[in-house]
């Protein structure tokens, strides 16, 4: 069985500077383990079992990097790529807040250097994908036949002060607002709005990879149904048809049973992906998670890898 894991993050030389000190709230990765994308890290995924990874570039702060120091990042990444062929594949980082610069940087990594994607941190300057500044950037996605991994970012300083600070540490308040609530709330209704704005009836070949067993979309499904979908008008099919035609599931974060179940029963077999949300999460609960998952054994290598195979054409 095949194990790849695809919401594994990497930090470049060139942004290392911008990653938060040791010690600062809320951030404890070993920066050394997040820059090492080598021997070193390979030599933890033989130790775990994990035949690939596919490298997703961590947060930066979009609106003062250069397009230039965006594409030295993925540079670096592809070396990675060519010299381990064969436990490395990548999510390109883009230069959003140049959204022209942003698609020739997604088609430049796909052709030049066979990059599964792209993986983007949250919303843009407080604005989500359904927005119209973004449709090129979906468009060439689709065009390309890559999909978006929509990974978490903290919320804006405008919902974040009003919602998760209060008569509580820093260090809570940053969890709540981050990994364990905030993040999740907002990742969900991020791919909720992408559906409810007809984003995937413009471009319905589009593919999304969200993390975290769903981001909580799962517990909301029934409302989703009784609530949501009779009041969205002018889509081509039910607000849930479309997490099964072009929405994907992966476990990053996860290593219980009960919330995969949920998830299974959502969303079914085929959009399930397995991912650790390394180094953030440890590798052995969620190698144990796997092969302890209640199903057959040609099941799990549908969520150990073949699913993601497919999607990414690995």
């Amino acid at each position: 069985m095949k194990i790849i894991a695809i919401e594994e993050h990497w930090i470049s030389e060139e942004f290392q500077r911008y990653y938060p000190k040791a010690g600062s709230v809320g951030y404890d990765a070993d920066i050394a383990v997040l820059t090492d994308i080598g021997e070193r890290r390979i030599a933890v995924m033989d130790q775990h079992g994990i035949d690939m990874q596919v490298l997703g570039h961590g947060m930066f702060p979009v609106t003062t990097v250069s397009v230039e120091q965006v594409m030295k990042t993925n540079d670096q990444a592809a070396a990675a790529v060519e010299r381990y062929p064969d436990r490395f594949a990548a999510f390109a980082a883009l230069p959003l807040a140049n959204i022209g610069a942003a698609v020739e940087e997604l088609a430049r990594t796909v052709t030049q250097f066979g990059f599964k994607g792209t993986m983007i941190n949250g919303t843009v300057e407080g604005k989500f994908l359904d927005h119209p500044d973004f449709w090129p950037l979906l468009a060439k996605a689709e065009e390309l036949g890559v999909p978006i991994y929509l990974h978490p970012a903290y919320p804006v300083a405008a919902v974040s002060k009003p919602y998760y600070d209060g008569n509580f540490s820093d260090l809570v308040s940053f969890t709540l607002g981050s990994t364990a609530a905030g993040w999740h709330w907002e990742t969900g209704l991020h791919v909720l709005r992408m559906i409810v704005s007809g984003i995937f009836d413009k471009f319905p070949r589009l593919q999304i990879i969200i993390g975290h067993l769903g981001e909580l979309i799962p517990f909301y499904w029934e409302r989703i149904e009784y609530w949501l979908e009779p009041r969205v008008e002018n889509l081509r099919k039910p607000v849930r048809e479309y997490f099964r035609s072009n929405i994907h599931i992966t476990t990053s974060g996860y290593s219980t049973q009960a919330p995969f179940q949920l998830a299974l029963q959502t969303f079914g077999l085929e959009r399930l992906i397995f991912s650790v949300d390394y180094p953030f999460n440890p590798l052995a609960p969620a190698i144990s998670f796997l092969h302890n998952l209640p199903l057959t054994q040609e099941q799990k290598a549908q969520v150990a890898g073949l699913n993601v195979a497919r999607l990414l054409r690995l």
